[in-house]
């Protein structure tokens, strides 16, 4: 909790911590005789106590190639600022100020200082350390030991004269020292101003639209009405207030089939060992041996998958529906919600156990609590040895009075001892009843590694001592990279499953059909509103199928709208959903006459620029930006760093063409430092990537390759996002977005600020006053990049040319057309991929291109015109050739070069699992020892009616790049 605790350090509470330390140091100055003093008593506690570094940061008496440091301190390993600390009171400079100065180090005020100074800047400059500070505890010398002009002797450092000088100017000292402000580099800002490089500045930015003129639009009732649907039934994924619609709604992928089918297996193999009959004692310590070694007695399981890949609902709907009733009735499921609980180390176990037994009471006994027969059950053996022990003599005498004093014993025991009492019921569970315990610990993706590596080893314990037993970890791939990294994960032996997002677009379809079925008018009016009333809706919308068929037309029916929210959502699917109930009641859409053309069977779907306004919208005549932090304003820059303003979008831009062009997922991911090197021959300044970097990374446009780590460093690698993809094609085509950009982006230039204001707000029609508006505000971007940016005329910076030109061609003078919303871009004229899936019955299906780490769109048509003879059956793993575009749509396949089937393998196998309710099973096949996944609709229609389990099947499989089979056809 410590390292918590720094993490979270501010100014105001560094200042409250150096007061206490300074004055109780200035109180005893003169029992501060030496340097060792000086640094233990002060300089230590300052860093880490007010500055909020820690011991791990520092390194002390380090070797350089001129002597021994006193210290550098270290972000992620690299080091950033070296100090070379003094005894008390010996920097006795010629200054008596109160306050911060700056002061040539050459100069008379630094000179009883300037030996300290060359030591430290002797030690600094062979290892490119950026930042020195000289100090005695009483006194601070901060300066640069290169800055890039003139030797570093000649320019100004900073300085703290005095105890009182560091917490009147505290502020200073910590945005100059502190861990927080040296990783965002603040220093460089700060010496920029001294030794006015001008680098930085101080401006007025000035937007066109004033925040006091962006206010809330009215909605209307129905809008009002709506949002609680909407809320109820479609943000709602913790499954509080109705389970069944998550586990109707979820969308399976074909990881998640194989999940299910994988953890049912491993279940039975597990409850095998729980139902085993009484053995030997030889038998039972081999049985033991060989559960330790193969882990056959008890699993750990990590269901990993992006936040809002419904990895609880699968858990939920596994053992409440997935798996066989009769292997359902065997299982005790322990759900632990890691959530609900404080996070204080101290008292973490204690409620774990709590959590745990009240769940195992709840289900095992009536009334929610045992009864004395079943603690007696519980402490038997205890019962029989005091009987023959220590109460021998009153049992013999009295044995009413020996069962009182022994329930006495119990409540003690159950009362004081509750762990104990947790061991016992989980014994009594695996031993007695012959079940299995399921673990289910929930939500730790938000908590430390401490707690994580805590409840981790707690359930370990128990699983031991249970033997047979299950845990299951739901865990974002975030947390599970950082998890993995741990000594005590690797410890023990687990296994993982991997649930990717689904697509939003099936999201929506699941949940309108989920809604439209249960509010069906053809049940009866009493029925349908049970069901409503029940999940805390009170609308007064007469007829509700009509909301679920207005969101069908926008997020089902339109591609777009459902592919937009899901880039913006980093395919967060909780995210996704509340983006669209953003759009469906926002006031930009009619909803009324949208419900209106449904009933009247005129149903049509809002145009892309009325769903767009809602989107960047919302609820306010302009776009602001704390309103939806998933809409970034990529043109802003900031006040006091000199940049372009299409900084953002050329990092984007970088960032996209490193993604293109990658070969493995690795390569998409490009280090800090290329990236400031890159920028720096365009003539940006490493701080303006930086902070932008940061900027990008905070808002989720650009994502770190280690999310382990939080924040950014110069030596960690990014690559860009879905959001960042969809915030560069807005920025580049999307009208809606570029004018509101425009009109509330604070600008440098106040004069065309007013431009654009005047534009927006003088009379005329709309469209053309917006035309002018994105006009203006294009002319000022290519401006202001032209003063701030350099682009080499070299093949690797072809993008970045390309791309201011583009943006000013685009928007100057342009009216929105149909192209301009959705401009078709060839992606590749001969790309590689593998068929993922294909309806044949439909006539259209997805094709993988691991180069382009996502899927395209492909339809018959384009296969029936390749000419290729005969004209092949695409089918999961095969091979095709072809030419792809994007639109705003996503991928398509928009010409077939070249096809070859996968290559297949003839096998003999048997259905081992058939759901066909789902369509979809698996076939055992001995020969590879592995099980093969099948659709339904892979088979003739004849042989679909005679699919049974046991059924034996000669077919066809392939196999994916990680080795899972599937059938493809049958002989």
């Amino acid at each position: 909790m410590a390292s918590e605790r720094k993490r979270q350090m501010n100014v105001d509470e560094g200042y409250d911590a150096a007061k206490a330390i300074l004055e109780e140091a200035q109180s005893r100055l003169p029992e501060i005789t030496t340097e060792e003093d000086a640094k233990i008593q002060v300089i230590n506690r300052i860093l880490t106590h007010a500055l909020g570094w820690e011991h791990k940061d520092i390194s002390a008496e380090r070797k350089h190639d001129n002597g021994f440091s006193d210290y550098v301190l270290h972000i992620e390993s690299n080091p950033t600022f070296l100090i070379e600390a003094k005894r008390a009171g010996v920097l006795n400079l010629k200054t008596k100020s109160i306050t911060r100065g700056q002061f040539k180090i050459s100069g008379p005020v630094i000179r009883p200082a300037i030996e300290g100074v060359k030591q430290a800047a002797a030690y600094s400059l062979p290892e490119g350390i950026p930042l020195c500070l000289v100090t005695d505890g009483v006194t601070w010398i901060v300066f640069l030991p290169w800055t890039g002009s003139g030797k570093y002797t000649d320019k100004e450092a900073i300085v703290f004269p005095t105890s009182s000088a560091v917490l009147n100017s505290f502020t200073e000292f910590y945005e100059l020292l502190s861990k927080e402000h040296i990783q965002r580099k603040t220093y460089k800002v700060i010496f920029d101003s001294v030794h006015e490089n001008r680098l930085t500045l101080d401006r007025m930015l000035v937007p066109a639209i004033d925040q006091s003129d962006n206010y809330i639009v009215q909605k209307s009732a129905l809008a009002f009405d709506l949002e609680t649907v909407f809320s109820k039934f479609f943000s709602n994924l913790t499954g509080q207030n109705d389970p069944d619609m998550l586990a109707e709604c979820f969308v399976e992928t074909r990881e998640s089939r194989i999940a299910d089918f994988s953890l049912e297996k491993l279940t039975k193999n597990v409850l095998g060992n729980v139902a085993a009959g009484h053995q030997s004692i030889d038998e039972d310590l081999k049985d033991l041996v060989a559960d330790a070694v193969s882990s056959d007695g008890g699993q750990t399981v990590f269901i990993v998958g992006p936040s809002g890949a419904g990895k609880s609902t699968f858990l939920d709907r596994f053992f409440s529906r997935t798996l066989d009733a009769d292997i359902r009735s065997q299982c005790l499921v322990i759900k632990i919600d890691i959530q609900d609980a404080t996070g204080d180390l101290d008292t973490l176990l204690p409620w774990l156990t709590e959590k745990a037994i009240a769940s195992i009471e709840t289900q095992l006994y009536d009334g929610g609590s045992p009864s004395w027969e079943e603690l007696f059950g519980l402490y038997h053996l205890e019962y029989v040895r005091k009987s023959k022990g220590a109460d021998a003599r009153l049992y013999q005498r009295d044995k009413e009075a020996f069962k009182d004093k022994f329930s006495a014993y119990m409540d003690e025991q159950v009362e004081q001892d509750r762990e104990g009492f947790l061991r016992r019921l989980l014994k009594d569970i695996v031993g007695n009843r012959k079940r299995l315990p399921v673990f289910i610990i929930d939500n730790t993706d938000e908590f430390s590694i401490e707690i994580k590596a805590k409840v981790f080893q707690y359930v370990q314990a128990l699983q031991r001592l249970a033997r047979n037993c299950l845990i299951f970890f739901p865990s974002t791939d975030r947390s599970a990279w950082a998890f993995a990294k741990t000594d005590i994960f690797n410890i023990y032996s687990s296994r993982s499953f991997f649930l990717p997002t689904p697509p939003p677009r099936e999201v929506f379809r699941k949940r309108v059909d989920f809604l439209k079925f249960r509010t069906d008018q053809s049940k009866s009016e009493a029925e349908a509103a049970k069901y409503i009333a029940q999940h805390g809706i009170t609308v007064k919308i007469q007829n509700i199928s009509a909301f679920a068929s207005v969101v069908e037309a926008v997020f089902v029916e339109q591609d777009y709208a459902s592919k937009q929210v899901g880039e913006l959502a980093n395919y967060n699917m909780r995210k996704s959903l509340d983006l669209a109930k953003r759009v469906i009641t926002s006031s930009v859409l009619n909803l009324e006459d949208l419900v209106r053309s449904y009933i009247t069977s005129t149903m049509a779907a809002p145009s892309i620029q009325h769903f767009s306004n809602a989107l960047i919208k919302g609820d306010y005549s302009f776009y602001k930006e704390e309103d939806e932090p998933a809409i970034f304003p990529v043109f802003q820059v900031d006040k006091n760093i000199r940049q372009s303003p299409l900084t953002n979008l050329r990092l984007l831009q970088h960032l996209s063409d490193a993604s293109q062009s990658a070969h493995s997922s690795d390569d998409r991911y490009v280090r800090a430092e290329a990236i400031l090197s890159f920028f720096d021959a365009m003539s940006i300044t490493e701080l303006a990537t930086q902070r932008s970097l940061e900027g990008l990374l905070e808002a989720g446009l650009i994502e770190p390759y280690d999310l382990s780590r939080r924040g950014y460093s110069d030596d960690r690698r990014f690559a860009i996002t879905f959001r960042g993809l969809s915030h560069l094609r807005m920025a580049k085509f999307n009208p809606v977005f570029f004018e509101q950009m425009a009109l509330t982006t604070p600008l440098a230039d106040s004069e065309i600020s007013e431009q654009i204001r005047s534009a927006f707000h003088q009379k005329g029609r709309v469209g053309a006053r917006l035309e002018k508006v994105r006009e203006l505000f294009a002319q000022y971007l290519a401006d202001e990049d032209s003063r701030h940016c350099f682009v080499p005329e070299r093949p690797e910076f072809s993008q970045q040319a390309d791309l201011a030109k583009e943006i000013h061609d685009r928007w100057v003078s342009a009216a929105p057309t149909e192209e301009m919303w959705a401009p078709v871009d060839v992606v590749g004229e001969r790309l590689t991929g593998k068929i993922e899936k294909f309806d044949k019955f439909k006539g259209f299906g997805f094709v993988e291109f691991p180069s382009l780490k996502e899927s395209a769109f492909l339809h018959i048509r384009h296969v029936e015109a390749s000419g290729i003879d005969p004209i092949p059956d695409p089918l999961p793993g095969d091979v095709i050739e072809c030419e792809v575009t994007r639109n705003d749509k996503g991928l398509a396949v928009s010409k077939v070069v070249s096809f070859k089937p996968a290559n297949e393998m003839r096998v003999s196998g048997r259905i081992v699992k058939l759901i066909p309710n789902k369509r979809f099973g698996f076939a055992h096949i001995p020969s590879l020892k592995k099980d093969a996944f099948f659709h339904f609709d892979w088979f003739s229609e004849e042989l679909q009616l005679r699919l049974h389990e046991g059924m034996e099947l000669d077919a066809m499989v392939v196999s994916d790049d990680e080795g899972q089979l599937q059938i493809r056809r049958t002989l």
